[in-house]
C-alpha cells in the first residue's frame, strides 16, 4: 500500500529559487521564514478589514479575520507540538529528521496563518456573491473565458483564491510544504469529488498544484484530486475549534447571549472530561463574567485540542496512505471535528447544541444579515464595472479571441468610462498584454483582495453616491 513519507511531506524546497540572503547568520528554520513572511505580506494584513462573522465595530472585542487567523495559527501549533510528540513516542514514523519535532508545528502554524488570505470581503457571504455573479452572467461570458474557467468562477472558492496570491507573490515564496498543508482541497472544481464540491486550485495555477503535489509525494486519488497533506487536517481542525467557540464569544460580547447560557456550554464541554467541577468553579469564582467566560474559554479549548489529536492518532494509517475509509461520510471527507460530531456522546451533542445555538441567536443578528446582502450588491456591481470594462476594451483593440461585440446583459459599450474604469485597477499597465481570461482573473483577484470597507467606499464612489477628497 502506498504511503506517504515525512521526508517528502516536510520538503523545505520552494516555489521560486531562493533569494540572496543579506546577513543571515541566525538559525531560523525554513518553516519559521515562512512563517514571518506571511505575518509581514500585505495580504496577511488586509485581513484586519475583513469580517469574520460580525461586521468589524468600533471596538477591538469583536474578531476579525486577522485576529481569528492568529489565535488559529496558535491552536494550530499547540496541536502541532502534541501531534509530532505522539507520533514520535507511538514509532508511527520511521527515520524522521532530528528537526521533525519543530518542523510539524512550524508548518501548520504558518499554513494555518494563510487559511484565509484568499476570502473575499463579506466573510463567506463575499464567496457566494462572486460566484452568483458568474452564474448570473455565465451565457454571455463562456465565449469569453472558456467553459472551465466558468465553470470555477461560478463556485468560487477562497481555497482555491489562496493559492492564486501565493504563487502571484514571488515575495513570498514559501516552501512547498507550507503550501500543501493550507491546500484543504487539493483538486480542481470537480462534482464528484471527496472534497464535496469545494476546490483549491484554479487552472491557472495547476502549473503550481502539480509542484506541491510532486514535491510533497502526495498520493493521488483521481484525476486531478489528490489526498490532502496530513498537516491540512490540523489547520482544518484548529480552525473549526476556533470558529466554534469563538463565534460564541463574540456573541456574548454583543449580548445576544448571555453569560449564564454561554456558562452552562462550557461547563458541558468541561465536565464531559472532568466530572467534577468544583475546582473548576473555585477557580473563577472571584472574576467578573468576561474573564470567566475568558478562563472557561481556555479549558473547553484544551479539551477540543486533545480530542483532535486523539483523532489525528486514531485516524493516522488511513490518513497516510489517502485509503481515508471512515473518514468518507456520504461521499464527502470529513474533518477531525466532523468525526468528532458524529459520535454520541456528550461531547459530541455539547458542540452540536453550541453550534445550533450560535446559528439561531448570532447569524440571524440583522447587522450580519445586512453586511451579508450588502456584500451582494457591492460585489456584483463591482465586478460588473471592471470585467464590462475589460470586454469593452478587448474586443476594440482585437484581444479578443472572440468576435463578439455584445457585452453583459443590461450594459452598454461605453469606451470611455471603460478606459476610466480599467485606470483605477492597480494593474492597468499590464492588462492589454494578457488574454481576457487572464484580465477576468485579476479583475477578480483585485475585488475579491478588497477589505469590507474598501470596498464599500469604491462602490459609493463609482455609484455617484459620494466623491472622494482630493486630498
Amino acid at each position: 500500500m502506498e504511503k506517504m513519507e515525512w521526508g517528502n511531506l516536510l520538503t523545505k524546497n520552494k516555489i521560486f529559487l531562493p533569494s540572496i540572503r543579506i546577513n543571515d547568520d541566525n538559525d531560523r528554520s525554513e518553516f519559521e521564514r515562512d512563517h514571518n513572511k506571511i505575518i509581514f505580506s500585505p495580504f496577511f494584513r488586509n485581513l484586519q478589514n475583513k469580517t469574520q462573522l460580525f461586521p468589524i465595530p468600533q471596538s477591538n472585542f469583536i474578531h476579525s479575520r486577522l485576529t481569528h487567523s492568529l489565535e488559529v495559527a496558535s491552536v494550530g501549533k499547540s496541536i502541532g507540538n502534541l501531534v509530532a510528540k505522539r507520533i514520535l513516542e507511538n514509532k508511527l514514523a520511521a527515520d524522521v529528521a532530528d528537526s521533525f519535532k519543530r518542523d510539524i508545528p512550524e508548518v501548520v502554524g504558518a499554513a494555518c496563518l494563510l487559511h484565509d488570505i484568499g476570502n473575499p470581503p463579506f466573510g463567506h457571504a463575499g464567496e457566494d456573491a462572486i460566484a452568483n455573479f458568474y452564474q448570473q452572467h455565465g451565457a454571455m461570458l463562456e465565449p469569453y473565458i472558456g467553459e472551465k474557467l466558468l465553470q470555477q468562477l461560478s463556485n468560487f472558492d477562497g481555497n482555491a483564491q489562496t493559492l492564486r496570491i501565493i504563487y502571484n507573490s514571488h515575495g513570498l515564496n514559501l516552501t512547498l510544504a507550507t503550501v500543501a498543508a493550507v491546500m484543504k482541497y487539493p483538486t480542481v472544481y470537480n462534482q464528484q469529488s471527496i472534497y464535496n464540491h469545494k476546490h483549491s486550485v484554479f487552472n491557472s495555477e495547476t502549473g503550481l498544484f502539480t509542484q506541491v503535489v510532486e514535491g510533497c509525494g502526495l498520493i493521488k486519488l483521481h484525476n486531478n484530486e489528490y489526498c490532502r497533506h496530513p498537516l491540512g487536517f490540523l489547520v482544518e481542525a484548529a480552525d473549526d475549534i476556533c470558529y466554534r467557540l469563538l463565534d460564541l464569544e463574540d456573541a456574548y460580547k454583543l449580548r445576544l447571549i448571555s453569560y449564564a447560557n454561554a456558562e452552562i456550554m462550557l461547563n458541558r464541554i468541561i465536565a464531559s472530561k472532568h466530572r467534577d467541577l468544583k475546582q473548576v468553579f473555585e477557580s473563577i469564582k472571584d472574576l467578573n463574567d468576561n474573564d470567566k467566560f475568558s478562563q472557561l474559554r481556555s479549558y473547553a479549548l484544551n479539551i477540543l485540542i486533545g480530542e483532535v489529536v486523539e483523532k489525528f492518532i486514531h485516524f493516522y494509517p488511513a490518513i497516510m496512505t489517502g485509503q481515508y475509509g471512515d473518514l468518507v461520510v456520504k461521499g464527502k471527507l470529513c474533518s477531525l471535528i466532523d468525526m468528532l460530531l458524529l459520535e454520541q456522546t456528550e461531547l459530541s451533542s455539547t458542540l452540536r447544541d453550541i453550534e445550533k445555538y450560535v446559528k439561531e441567536h448570532a447569524y440571524t443578528y440583522p447587522p450580519v444579515l445586512e453586511i451579508e446582502l450588502s456584500g451582494y450588491e457591492i460585489l456584483d456591481y463591482l465586478l460588473l464595472q471592471f470585467v464590462t470594462a475589460v470586454i469593452s476594451l478587448s474586443t476594440r483593440s482585437g484581444n479578443c479571441d472572440v468576435n463578439k461585440k455584445s457585452l453583459l446583459s443590461g450594459t452598454c459599450d461605453n469606451s470611455r468610462k471603460s478606459e476610466r474604469l480599467i485606470k483605477l485597477l492597480p494593474m492597468h499597465n499590464q492588462l492589454l498584454a494578457k488574454t481576457i481570461s487572464e484580465q477576468i482573473m485579476l479583475v477578480t483577484d483585485y475585488v475579491s483582495g478588497m477589505t469590507d470597507k474598501y470596498a464599500l467606499e469604491l462602490y459609493r464612489k463609482l455609484k455617484g453616491i459620494e466623491l472622494p477628497g482630493l486630498n
